[in-house]
Parts: C-alpha cells; structure tokens; sequence
C-alpha cells in the first residue's frame, strides 16, 4: 500500500470535465436535505465518489463507537457488503492513527481482483476539525488505474462528505430536541402558546390551549393575544408587558382571560423569553385559577357575612326597638357586607309588602317592589318573593343584566346601575314576617357557605324581631296593668270599669268585652232565676251607651258563672249575645272570667269578645286573670262602701281610716282605724294640718284637692307617711261635703291601706314563673325556656339535652328530720346544681324532690350531644353525693339523673316525659346513677367511654405493636417498610386503627403513641444499619397533624433519633394534606428544618385531599404517595387512571419520588410502571409483618439474592 501526499503534483491536462462534476457534486450536497434518513444520505455518497471516480464500485465506511470501521453504503461493484469490517489490503496502517489528525489524505494501492490486476483508493471523510469519521474507498475498473484528477477529486469529496455527515448529525441532534420539546409543549396539559415579542402575534399553540379556551389552532394562529383579553383589562395589561418585556422570566400575572364561547376566566400566567424560529417571542402557560378565585371570593364574601351576622347579633341585643333594629341591620349590611342597597318590608293583609327600612340609593325602585302585588307587569316579581316566603329560603338574582326579558323593576334597577339582587326572608317557610332585600352593583354569587350564613343572619332577625315584639306585648301587658292601676285613680264606678275594660280588649286584641255583677236568685226579692247586671261594655274601642240593662246568665256566654270560675264560648250564642250590646258587631268567641271577692263569693263576670275562633293560653289567662282580680276589688270595694256609706252611725268602727278635714287643711274627724292605721291619736291629729301630717308630695295633694272640689269627688292612690316615719300606700275616695246650701263645707276622705297589695302585685310576676322557695325558674318558665331552645336548636341545627333529677329517699329525710331540714336540702342541692353547669343553661324546680337541667347549644352529633350530656350528669352525681349541712346535721344523699337528648324536631311535652322515664330507668337500677332514654345511645355511650378507659392504659400495659409493609421497586428489590400502629387488646383481640386512631386524635393520647411508634421505628432504622443488606431501607412512619403541631414536634424528632443512633437520612415521614389548610408557614418551617438533618419527608394519600400545587411548590417534599383508593380501579375506572397518570407526571416535574399504594395484582403494577412509577407496596409484594415475620422476609430475600 502506497501513500500519497495530501496535494500531489497534478498535470496541466487536468479534465475540466471532471472539475465541473466536482462542483456539481458539492452544490448538490449543499442543498441535501438533512432530515432524510443517514442511510439513505451514505447511499448517494457512494454513488458520488463513484460517478466522480469513474471507479467500477465504491464503498462508506464509518468509524463505530471507536472501535472498527463498517460498511454502511455500496455503489457498484466492489468486494464490501454492508456491515462488512474494512480490510486493509497489504499492511494495515497503524489502527491508533487512523481517526487522529495525521492520518494521510489519500491510500493508493494495486489488488488483485478476479485475476486482473485493479487499483484500490481510499479517502478519509475528514470534519472541518479533522476529526476522521470514516473512509470511502473506489475499485478501478478494467480500463486500469485512477487518473489524476479522480485521485484529487476523491481527497476533496471526502472532506465535503465528512462535513457533510457531520452537518447530519447536528441536525439529527437539533430535530430530535426540537421534537422532544414539541412533544412537551404539545402535551402539557396547561394552555401555553408563543407568540412575538413585540407584534403579540401568536406563533405557535398547543392542544391544551385549542381544549380550553375554544379556538382552533388556526384561528389562534391568526390572532394575537389582545384578542383574549377584556377590553376593561387592556390599560393594566399593557402596562404589565410593557414593564416586563426585557425580564427573561415572568411568573404570577393574574388576569382574566375571555374564550371562544364568550365565558371569562381568571388566569395565572407564567412565561420566558425564548427564540423561535429567529424571532424573539414568550413562551406563555396560563393556568386557568377560576375556582380557586371563586373559591377565594366565596371565602371572602362568607368572611364578610360572617362579620355581618355577628354585627347584627350584637345589633339585636342593643336594640330596643323593631324599627330601629331593622334599621341597624340594613346599615350594617350595607357597610359591613359590602352591598350598595339593604331594605326591609314587612307582609301586608294579602301578603304583600310594605317597607319598613332602606339604607343605600334606589327608593324608585323600591316603589315598584311595594307595588310588585297591584302591578300585572311584575309577575315574575312576586312569584320569585311569594316562593322565597314560601320555601324560607334564600333567593338570588345573580344578574339582572342576563334576564332574558327583564320587568320594570330589572330594568329600573339596572338604571340605578345595580346588576344583582337577593330576597332573604325573615322567618320560617309559610310564616314569615317579611323580607330582607340585598342589592349590589356587580353580579351577586353567593356560595353555599355566604348562603348559610344570610340564612343565619334571616333567621335571627326573625327571632329578635318575634323576641321585640313579644317584649312590646309583654310591655303592653305592664301598661295595661298601669292602666288599670290608673282607672282606680282617674273615676269611681262605671268610669273605672269602662277604663278597665278598654284596657283588657287593648291588650288582648278583643273586639269588645264588658264587666257584669252577678245577681243571685233571692238577692232583691222573691226567687228567681241568676241573672247579671252590666256595669260597662266596650265595643270596638267604643263604650256602649246603653250598657245599662240587666240580664238572664242562662242563654248568655257566662251561663256557667256560678259553677265555674273561667270558660271560652263559641258560636251562636256569642253572636247573638255580641248583637246585643251594640246592633253589627261581630263576635266569634267569648272568654270569660268569673269576679270573686277575697272570700271566694262570686261577685260578677269579665268577659272579652272576639272576631275570630281563639283559646284561653297561659298569657291570655295570666292576663285576663290581673284585670279580673282588680275588676273584684273594685266591686268588693264598692260593696264595703256602700256598706259604710249605709252605716255612718259605725264610722268609727270601719276598718278604713275615715277623716274628714276643713277646706282650711285642718283635721276635723280622725277615726280609730285611722289611728290604728297612721299611728297618731284623734287628740294629736284634730286641728293639725293634714298636708304637713300625712303628705311628702305636696303637688299631688293639691292636684287632688282641685279634682274633688270641681267634681264633688276623687277617687286615687297616695303614698303617706305614718307617726313612726314609715310609708304606706293608701287608695283614697274623697267626697265633697255640701251644707244646706250647697256651698263646699268639707272633704270626707276614705282610706283604705293597700300596701300589702302593692306589694302582692310586685311579686305576681315572679310567684308565677319561679319557685318561691329555691328561686329557680318553676315548670311555667320552663317550658318557655324549652321552646325557645328547640326553635334556636332548629335554626342552629345544635343539640341539647334534658337531665331529670330526683333526689333519693327524700321522703325518708322529711318524715324523720322534718319539713324545715327538707326545704333546706333543697335549697343547697338548687344551688349545687347551678354551679354544674354554664350560665346558658336553665335549672329548675318542678316541685317536690325534682329538677330539671336543661343543657343548650351542644354539639350538632347525636353521639356527641350524648358525651356531652354524660359529662354534665356525672358531675351532678359527683356534687350530690358530697355531704350537705343541714343547720347542723350532716346529710349525705343521692340523686338518680335520666337523660334525655333532643333536636329541633322534639315536643316540649315528650322530651318531659322521655327525661321522666330514663330517671325511672335510673332508679330501677339502684339509684345513685344515670341513664339514657334511649338504650342504644346509651350503650354507645358506654362503650366510647370503655374504650377510652382501654386506650388510656393500653400504652402503659404495652398492647401496642408495629407491623411492617415492604415496599419495593419495578425489579423487586426491596426500599423500605412503612411502619403501621396495631392495638393488640386482651379482651377485644385486635383493635382496628379506623376506631382508636380517630378516637386518639380526640383525646390526645396520639402524642404518646405518636412518639412511641417514632421511637420503636428509629430504633429499627439503626439495628438495620448494623448489616449491609439492610443499612440501606427506609422506614416510612405516619404522623398525625396534632402531633406535628405540638410546639417541640422537631426537638422531639431530633432527640428520637439522636437517642437510637439512626441514620436520619432513612428515616420517612408520612404527612397528610390536611396540615395543608392552615398555617402553612409553621408547616414549612418545621419541615425545613428537619429536612436539614436528612429527614425525608412523603405526602401521603395524595390527591383525596387538599391539593394545592401552590403549596406543593413550597414544601420541601421528597414523594409524593398515591392513595390505594386511585390504584385499586385504576384498570376499570377511566377518571382513576387518568389521575393516577397526573400524578406522576406531576410528580416527575416538581423533581418528587412517586409511590402507588394498595397494588394487589401484577396489571396494576404493569400499568403503573408504563406510566412511570416505579415503586410499590401492598398485597402483591408483602401484607403488614409482624417483627418476626419480617425478619424471615429479608432473611428469605437476602437467601435468593446470594449467588
């Protein structure tokens, strides 16, 4: 073999021919496409070298991998096949040489071939850096040897094909990255698009991108991204990319976006600035955050809702007025929650609306709302009120500005520039009081939770509304009593009863009513039949002028007066009886109170008439029985001064004070009564000054001095004062005393002393709601108490409960220490049981040896309202077994508790009655205990509270065992364990961790267990460590999220692991998405700095919970673990799969390990590991081990793995 020099000397009749093939050659490998395939590239470089060479075959040869060079392209006849090894004819050069930079530029030698001498040339293909890639070789034909210029030509060809091949390989490495990306970009499964940095012309977008937003890839090409904005939007817009133009990446932009279809978005956009095509562009992804938005609005419109309704609770409990509180409200609504416009209205006869209160701009349009019920334009109007009153729910027109065919009330609206609305109606379905209206200048969107809480917000403006007005009517009581007390004052005879009964029918709400005295058979004369004689009569609010008549009981509504003592009558008896006392009045039903005197003899009747069916309650009674009481008085007065009036001869005698006194002021007559009454004796008091004697008021006494001498006559009350300086109370009848001319003489007075009266009256309200002898509320107050509490339990949808006491053998304590030692018991056990309970809560005294504990505002679970009301009853029993000191005795007693809990669904008169018997039940198992009206709840009870008892002591006893789950990768080879908690009971057998580990959690014994499984799992890690084929496992151990909030959680973990000697860096905890909802900067921190020590860290049961890539871009995790929940219908279930396959990819693009637990069958994991997850554990690698189990598991492992 012969060597060339790399430029021999050519001869001057060089072929022009082959110089111009030359030159085409080369143009023609210039414009080669590059994209085609390498063998189809080495091909025609072979039939190049040969029509330049002329040869009779020519062959490529390339360099692979450094080793030998192959044939890889033939053209023509030669000895070299494809894949064929180059042989060196004669002696080969030196094979280090041959890809370095001194190897010559040409090889020229003589073969033999097929007997005929041919000569051999070969070329390198030479890179533009020298680099040798391969060598062309050309077989002379049988014409002979190369000429000169096929021999020069072959040296340039090779350096052109070298370039060539190399130019290829670049692009082969340029188009497999650009289609590598594309694929990327194609595939993401966010919109992203690229588009010009200054024109904002689109250039290229993803499939994501055309899913989303509705365009096709070709009209997102035609356009540029101001398309996608909102023309409100485009000022900020501009300003942002103008700001941003030159920073390569920009990241957290929030803006709306608008789709194909119309719809906005809310967007999160990130983008780079890259180089596209020689443009500069931004590659743009934009995450569409629409419902983290609205979920961030909802939470901020429910936040502010809730400010609201607190306000307004507040509101509730200051004012003191219905006006003004509904006022206040629409204020607060206003300024708090953030609407342009609150009103109120109240329902009208007819249900329609009448407004009440407005706070905000639009009094035109709430006109077409009072007018929406006389107005047939506004139909759709009422419908939507009348079905919020009906339904008592919430109703929202979002926007007004989408209605179809919006009324006039939606378009006046629209005018005051609001766009949504709600109607809120106060009170509950079918019975509302009226409603409250929200109007606001942007769409209203209220989210379930702002919902619950206007509904909130309804519903206690309906009880503070229903609370003032009962307050109004109680205080309508108060001032009808003070007018009754004032017609005493104001007129003797018929104008004090007809004061007196326009005082009852005003507070009653009665059509009409009258005062009658009764008049027995034989009272004037012979026997005859009961009859009556009306004294006044009141008739829609009118007196009836001719009251004055008498008339038969039987027939009438009072015909049962002198057998019984109060009566409700119906019909036409009524009607007719109605009739009578004034022609077209129209009564449905007379209820009736007999007037006894303090002996208890029927004195006469009171009787209201309504318009309407009605029956006596509590407050009507209570009412009617004040009004009656006093109408008795009067009569009974009347009749004793009648009496005295028919004896003058006997006024000393009387038992009233009788004085009679000059118009001078001086005391003329001072009876015994009246000493016995004021203390000074008719010596000291005749001739004195009766103002300076018995008067501190001295204006009243004038006052009156003036009525009597214009009227002849006065009738009153007046606090005196007596010898000994006390006060009294007298109610005074003065008559003006003529001469015989008929000049005014003197002022006979009449005092009758009616202190104890007054203080009777005082005490009337409280005698009749609380117990006299413990002061606690009384079984009346009660019942009140508990009605209240089942409707705030309905509108709260809290629990409460019932607790039923009855003292044990309490008759025995009475019997044997007497009565006064029994009453004080019951005091000190009142006083007891006030201090077992909140200040919310009622006690009371039914009578005799029972009380009721009436606990309110409990937990909204049965189970739990059922615990709670355990605790209370338990500390009852507790405070009742100590020792009472009974003036001396010392008592020790019991008390058995029945207990029933309720809801907003229960009747005051069952739920007594359900508390009654569980006391029984109490009882019946030997005192001293408690019981549950309901067996089940009861037996739930107990066995929550068992096993509490269990778990407490179970650390202690050691009941508590780790198994372990292998977890694996795709070729079997063993990572790790997960250690999981057992709860091994010596009765119970094993415990499942679905009951003790939630039961745990409640009661804080998972800090202990929590530290103990941390503890036991280190201590694994560090004997592990001690032998090669397990220095290398991981030890996965759960943590719960009140434990990683315990305030040394990190301290705690350190110490753990630098007691056991562990590697921390194997060493996995396993938190759950749950520690994701609050305070994720403590989360953070603690994580981070365990993570400085080499603690790992796994997100377990990803994706059931709150997954927020925010927060998973923050937190320095290592795995993210799949939930079995996904893995196990991963093969059926479409939607599984898909999150599984988001998972990983997620996974892999944050830089995270993945795990799939739960795989139980080699498809799961076949599908898994397709989809680039390589890690397993369940079922079909290992259940749960026990530590010996375990211990055989690796030792098998370690076996079959040993060569």
């Amino acid at each position: 073999m012969g060597l060339l020099p790399e430029d021999p000397l050519r001869p001057a009749s060089e072929d022009a021919a082959a110089l111009a093939r030359l030159v085409r050659l080369q143009q023609e490998m210039l414009a080669l496409d590059l994209g085609m395939a390498r063998s189809e590239i080495l091909a025609r470089m072979a039939g190049w070298a040969r029509a330049l060479t002329e040869a009779a075959g020519c062959a490529i040869y390339l360099r692979e991998d450094g080793g030998d060079f192959l044939c890889r392209a033939v053209s023509g006849e030669i000895a070299a096949a494809v894949g064929d090894t180059l042989a060196w004819p004669g002696a080969a050069p030196d094979r280090s040489s041959l890809g370095d930079h001194s190897h010559p530029a040409l090889l020229w030698t003589d073969v033999a071939q097929a007997g005929a001498p041919v000569s051999l040339l070969m070329a390198p293909l030479r890179t533009a850096a020298a680099d040798v890639l391969g060598w062309v070789s050309a077989l002379s034909g049988p014409r002979g040897a190369f000429t000169w210029p096929a021999l020069h030509g072959l040296q340039v060809l090779g350096e052109s094909l070298g370039a060539t091949l190399a130019r290829h390989g670049t692009t082969s490495q340029w188009r497999a990255s650009g289609e590598q990306y594309r694929l990327l970009f194609d595939h993401n499964p966010f919109p992203m698009w690229v588009s010009d940095l200054r024109s904002r012309q689109i250039l290229a977008v993803n499939q994501a991108a055309v899913l989303h937003y509705g365009y096709s890839e070709q009209e997102f090409l035609a356009m540029d991204v101001r398309d996608l904005w909102l023309p409100e939007d485009s000022p900020e817009w501009e300003k942002t990319l103008r700001s941003t133009e030159e920073v390569q990446k920009v990241t957290g932009i929030k803006r709306r976006h608008r789709r194909k279809d119309g719809s906005v978005i809310d967007t999160e956009i990130s983008a780079d600035l890259v180089d596209f095509n020689g443009r500069r562009a931004r590659l743009v992804l934009a995450n569409d955050v629409s419902l983290r938005v609205r979920a961030e609005r909802e939470l901020a419109r429910a936040n502010r809702a809730q400010r609201m309704l607190s306000a307004c609770n507040e509101v509730q409990i200051r004012a003191g007025t219905e006006q003004a509180l509904i006022e206040e409200v629409c204020r607060i609504t206003v300024e708090i929650g953030g609407y342009d416009m609150a009103w109120a209205g109240w329902l009208r006869g007819g249900g329609s609306l009448q407004l009440a209160a407005r706070v905000g701009d639009g009094s035109g349009l709430l006109t077409a709302l009072e007018g929406a019920w006389d107005d047939p334009s506004q139909a759709g109007l009422r419908r939507t009120i009348e079905q919020a009153l009906a339904s008592g729910q919430l109703a929202v027109a979002e926007n007004l500005a989408h209605l179809p065919a919006p009324e006039p009330w939606a378009r006046m609206a629209l005018a005051h520039g609001f766009l949504g609305a709600a109607f809120l109606p106060l009170g509950r379905a079918g019975g509302a009081l009226g409603l409250l209206g929200l109007c606001a200048k942007e769409p209203v969107v209220i989210g379930a939770e702002e919902a619950k809480l206007l509904q909130d917000l309804a519903n206690d403006l309906a009880f503070g509304i229903e609370g003032l007005r009962a307050q109004a009517r109680q205080q309508a009581l108060q001032a009808a009593v003070a007018k009754v007390a004032a017609a005493v004052s104001a007129g003797t005879g018929t104008a004090f009863f007809e004061q007196l009964v326009r005082s009852s029918t005003e507070t009653l709400e009665a059509c009409g009513g009258f005062v009658a005295r009764l008049r027995t058979g034989g009272e004037n004369g012979p026997a005859q039949a009961p009859q009556a004689h009306m004294l006044a009569a009141l008739a829609q609010d009118q007196a009836v002028a001719d009251f004055d008549f008498d008339f038969a009981l039987e027939g009438s509504p009072l015909a049962p007066a002198l057998r019984e003592t109060h009566g409700t009558v119906q019909g036409a008896v009524v009607a007719q009886f109605a009739a009578r006392l004034l022609p077209g009045l129209q009564a449905h039903t007379c209820i009736w109170r007999r007037l006894d005197s303090a002996s208890g003899r029927p004195l006469g009747a009171m009787a209201l008439l309504f318009d309407s069916s009605r029956e006596l309650d509590a407050m009507m009674a209570s009412t009617l029985h004040i009004f009656a009481t006093r109408a008795a008085a009067e009569i009974e007065r009347q009749e004793a001064d009648a009496q005295i009036r028919d004896q003058a001869s006997l006024l000393d005698k009387a038992q009233d004070a009788i004085i009679v006194r000059c118009l001078e002021d001086r005391v003329l007559f001072w009876n015994r009564s009246a000493q016995r009454l004021y203390g000074w004796t008719p010596q000291e008091a005749i001739g004195r000054s009766i103002s300076h004697l018995l008067y501190d008021d001295a204006h009243a006494y004038q006052q009156a001095i003036r009525n009597v001498l214009a009227l002849g006559e006065w009738n009153g009350e007046f606090t005196q004062h007596r010898k000994d300086g006390s006060t009294l109370t007298v109610e005074a009848h003065w008559t003006l005393v003529r001469d015989e001319h008929g000049m005014p003489r003197s002022i006979l007075a009449i005092n009758t002393d009616i202190t104890q009266r007054k203080v009777t009256e005082l005490q009337i309200q409280k005698l009749a709601f609380f117990d006299p002898l413990t002061g606690l509320p009384n079984r009346i107050r009660l019942v009140d108490r508990l009605q209240h509490a089942l409707v705030a339990s309905a509108r709260n949808g809290r629990g409460g409960a019932l607790l039923f006491i009855d003292l044990d053998n309490f008759k025995t304590l009475n019997d044997t220490l007497g009565h006064d030692k029994g009453d004080l018991l019951l005091q000190q056990v009142a006083t007891r049981l006030k201090g077992c309970v909140r200040e919310t809560d009622t006690v009371a005294r039914l009578g005799g040896d029972e009380f009721v504990v009436m606990l309110e505002q409990l937990s909204g679970s049965a189970s739990e309202t059922a615990v709670q009301g355990r605790t209370v009853a338990e500390n009852v029993l507790h405070a009742l077994n100590q020792p009472f000191d009974l003036m001396g005795y010392e008592h020790r007693g019991t008390c058995s508790i029945g207990i029933a809990p309720f809801a907003q669904t229960e009747e005051v008169g069952e739920l007594l009655k359900r508390a009654d018997l569980a006391m029984y039940q109490a009882k019946t198992a030997g005192r001293n205990t408690l019981r549950f009206f309901d067996p089940d709840m009861q037996q739930a009870v107990t066995a929550r509270a068992a096993l509490e008892s269990d778990l407490r002591q179970a650390l202690a006893q050691d009941e508590f065992l780790l198994h372990w789950q292998p977890q694996v990768d795709s070729q079997g080879e063993m990572l790790g364990v997960e250690a999981l908690l057992r709860w091994k009971h010596p009765q119970r057998g094993m415990v499942s961790p679905a009951v003790f580990i939630p039961l745990a959690e409640e009661t804080g014994s998972i800090l202990p267990l929590g530290r103990w499984v941390l503890e036991a799992a280190c201590a694994q890690i560090a004997a592990w460590s001690a032998r090669p084929e397990t220095a290398g496992l991981t030890v996965a151990v759960n943590v719960s999220v009140l434990q990683f909030r315990h305030p040394d959680f990190v301290d705690q973990v350190l110490a753990v692991l630098d007691k056991a000697g562990a590697n921390p860096r194997r060493l996995k905890l396993e938190l759950t998405e749950s520690l994701l909802v609050s305070d994720m900067e403590e989360t953070v921190t603690k994580m981070a700095a365990l993570k400085r020590r080499g603690v790992c860290f796994s997100l377990d049961d990803f994706g059931t919970g709150y997954s927020s890539l925010y927060y998973l871009k923050r937190l320095p995790l290592d795995q993210l673990k799949i939930d079995q929940s996904f893995v196990r219908d991963l093969l059926s279930d479409p939607n599984d799969a898909a999150i599984v396959r988001t998972i990983v990819a997620l996974a892999q693009s944050l830089g995270l390990h993945v795990i799939a637990e739960g795989v139980e069958n080699e498809s799961q994991q076949q599908f898994l590991a397709e989809h680039g997850c390589h890690a397993y554990q369940g079922y079909l690698f290992s259940r749960p081990l026990a530590a010996d189990q375990l211990k055989a598991f690796l030792e098998a492992r370690t076996t079959a793995h040993t060569p």
